[in-house]
């Protein structure tokens, strides 16, 4: 038996955990972070790394902790072996193979919702009288996915202007956990505005 089986899984664990809840940029340092062997052997929890480790390959398991920590940035470690764990990766895989798809299907859903109250696309973006902007409440009321809003932050950057004008709670949580998701997005930026721009100004 290999006592060190699930150091792997645990580093990738630790790399992506920081990268969510700390200023450790996972893409910057490529997932490389200062462990010991022995350090790892202390933990009560190695065996759940150890049949993560078993059953994910490593470019999975990155992506498995991605999407479990955008659904829950305060999970521990012993609910990461649980079925709803599990459930949330695939959840995720499933909308990330479709996720042209379902990008234009929200943004047709937004751009209707658009038409029946007689208003215009930068509406979306347009902060009124200390209101959030109608797509940051789409996204809280949760209307929209994190994923159409990261990927339409992708491609328009508003929310560089809305940092500077909102300030309060909800919002900080949205700006931090969205700047740390988008460079999990396999998201081509002029395909993405291509869809985009045929939805809105049809």
């Amino acid at each position: 038996m290999n006592i060190y089986e699930g150091i792997e899984a645990y580093k990738t664990y630790l790399a992506i955990r920081n990268h969510f809840k700390t200023d450790y940029d996972y893409f910057k340092y490529n997932g490389k972070l200062k462990i010991t062997q022995e350090s790892f052997l202390k933990r009560r929890d190695k065996f759940f790394f150890a049949k993560l480790e078993r059953k994910y390959k490593k470019k999975e398991l990155v992506y498995f902790f991605a999407a479990n920590f955008i659904k829950d940035e305060n999970m521990w470690s012993g609910s990461l072996v649980g079925a709803e764990s599990e459930k949330v990766y695939l959840e995720w895989l499933k909308y990330a193979e479709s996720m042209k798809y379902n990008f234009k299907l929200e943004c047709e859903k937004l751009q209707n919702e658009l038409e029946m109250k007689d208003q215009k696309f930068d509406d979306l973006f347009t902060i009124n009288n200390n209101s959030h902007p109608i797509l940051l409440s789409k996204l809280l009321g949760g209307h929209i996915s994190i994923e159409t809003f990261s990927i339409m932050d992708i491609v328009l950057n508003f929310t560089a202007r809305w940092n500077k004008v909102i300030d309060d709670f909800s919002y900080d949580n949205v700006k931090l956990k969205v700047a740390k998701y988008k460079p999990f997005l396999p998201v081509d930026k002029d395909v993405y505005k291509e869809i985009m721009r045929k939805v809105f100004t049809s």
